[in-house]
């Protein structure tokens, strides 16, 4: 299945809140629509998962999605659901 937008590679650390708890990953890529989390933590396709970062410039980053696909010892790609406050804005910026 085509992706809807487009990746930018884009590498900065998150906290990652998913079913088996808060922890600390990274983010390698970005697009309007998703991201891709290089993280070892056991997550299932499907499952809602929340990530804060602040971004280089300062500007707070928060984000919930569902896991769309699990590469296991990799991480894998989150498809965003919602943005708090600013952050589709922020994400906008950070892409184009």
């Amino acid at each position: 299945m085509p992706r809807e937008h487009e990746r930018t590679s884009y590498l900065t650390e998150i906290i990652l809140l998913s079913a088996s708890g808060k922890r600390q990953a990274r983010i390698s890529d970005l697009s309007l629509g998703g991201c891709f989390v290089d993280t070892l933590t056991n997550v299932r396709e499907g499952e809602e998962v929340s990530m804060t970062a602040v971004l280089e410039n300062g500007d707070p980053f928060e984000v919930k999605g569902r896991v769309a696909y699990v590469m296991n010892g990799f991480g894998f790609g989150v498809s965003f659901t919602d943005f708090s406050d600013g952050s589709r804005e922020t994400l906008q910026k950070l892409i184009s």
